[in-house]
């Protein structure tokens, strides 16, 4: 072999070894714990969920001590509707955060990952003291704001049953202030402002106001409307689709309940056009939330689009739909599919199917006896059908168990008024019917 081919033959052998390094490299890369984590939370998003146990699973066994990895198994078994052996998973990597922050208060994203599972476990107070945590740690962590801000609308949202109005419009303003940090640190931070929408929407509704349809309230809710329909808008725009379909789902669900909050508020400023324009519109925000996530986020776009078709008269098309929202919920979630049939019951009354309407009501209500929504439909087919004292019994369960926020409470004194009127007790009815104005029943 000449001097030339040894050259040549020596440089493609440098070039082989090289090549071989850069294959060992990213071999090595594909198999590391972190490799493994990043494709599990890819074939969840992708609802590959017997695949992504696989990949956490193998991550776990590079670093078993984890926490987010932990948390990344924990939430495909949610989304698997597992929610015993999730409740395991997060509780196990609690330990582990909690570890990490013991040995080192100032570690930010140690913080975070706790504040991420205790949220998991719906411990919102302690949620947000290891947020801040991590905020005081790095200020500039805008995860953290969001997560703060989210967490805080949260615990709002879900306290509005048992809160006092004015806490929770103080809690909502809080968290519209964490998020608009969060939004400040990273304009282009798409679930941040889908979050913002969701606030935003929450504190349009008049119902978290005492003076329920003053003029002026109704105005500034219409103008809390169009901020959220922009921050919506702004997230839909920034959240990549190929990336996170449930975050984008979740942007265009509550873009749509902007839009049906829109409406009603219309719809009592006897703006009807308008009114049934922004029902439309809902509906086909809910049509792509479906589209996208038709199996988490698109169960929740099922009901509120059923309820919008049935408010725009298209009772059959309502019914249609919570038909398909029973077939696809899965087995565990009964306690969803009670609410479900509750207002199935609610558009079979409408169009006078009584029998059918108590049938499905009473399916509901064996299931989950404390809704007030079925309590309250079922006092309505017993009151159409004659039955006034088995009405008044079953408006009085609704009473009961309504929440004092929203107008659930008002509207069952008022058929309570009504089944009392019909049955011959007028001095009854009377009191029943002042009651339901004072808590804001509206004609």
């Amino acid at each position: 072999m000449s001097m030339k081919e040894m050259m040549v033959w020596s440089s493609f052998a440098t070039i082989l070894a090289v090549l071989s390094m850069l294959c060992m490299a990213v071999a090595a890369q594909e198999s590391t714990a972190d490799s493994w984590y990043q494709k599990g939370l890819k074939l969840m998003e992708d609802e590959a969920y017997e695949d992504a146990l696989i990949a956490f699973n193998k991550a776990i066994e590079m670093d078993p001590e984890n926490a987010s990895i932990w948390m990344g198994k924990g939430d495909t078994l949610v989304r698997m509707g597992d929610y015993n052996e999730s409740q395991k998973i997060y509780e196990k990597s609690l330990e582990m955060a909690d570890k990490t922050t013991r040995a080192n208060p100032q570690d930010a994203r140690g913080w975070f990952v706790q504040g991420e599972l205790l949220q998991k476990q719906s411990k919102y107070d302690e949620a947000i003291k290891a947020f801040d945590k991590a905020i005081e740690a790095n200020p500039k962590y805008a995860e953290a704001w969001y997560r703060k801000g989210a967490v805080l609308y949260f615990g709002a949202y879900f306290g509005a049953w048992v809160q006092p109005k004015q806490d929770i419009v103080k809690t909502f303003e809080e968290s519209l202030e964490a998020l608009n940090k969060a939004i400040e640190l990273n304009p282009e931070y798409g679930v941040a402002w889908s979050e913002k929408g969701y606030v935003l929407s929450s504190l349009a509704n008049p119902n978290i106001d005492h003076v329920l349809s003053s003029p002026a309230n109704l105005n500034a809710g219409l103008e809390r409307y169009n901020e959220s329909l922009e921050a919506f808008d702004r997230a839909i725009e920034l959240i990549p689709a190929e990336e996170s379909k449930n975050s984008l789902a979740l942007a265009w669900d509550g873009k749509a309940l902007a839009l049906v909050g829109m409406g009603n508020m219309l719809k009592d400023m006897n703006r009807q056009e308008e009114a049934r324009e922004r029902y439309d519109e809902a509906v086909n925000a809910c049509d792509k939330a479906i589209e996208l996530d038709p199996n988490f986020t698109g169960l929740e776009a099922r009901l509120t689009k059923a309820g919008i078709l049935s408010e725009l008269g298209r009772y059959n098309e309502s019914l249609a739909t919570y038909d398909e929202a029973i077939k696809s919920m899965p087995a565990d979630y009964a306690i969803f599919n009670a609410s479900i049939m509750a207002d199935k019951g609610g558009v079979l009354i409408k169009i006078g199917e009584y029998k059918e309407a108590l049938t499905t009501i009473d399916a509901a209500l064996q299931i989950d006896p404390t809704n007030p929504i079925a309590w309250e439909n079922k006092g309505d087919a017993l009151n159409e059908t004659g039955r006034y004292d088995e009405a008044i019994n079953a408006y009085d369960r609704a009473i009961e168990l309504s929440p004092e926020l929203g107008t659930l409470k008002a509207d069952s004194w008022q058929s309570k008024g009504d089944a009392l009127l019909a049955s011959g007790r007028q001095a009854e009815a009377a009191a029943a019917f002042s009651t339901a104005k004072e808590l804001g029943y509206k004609e």
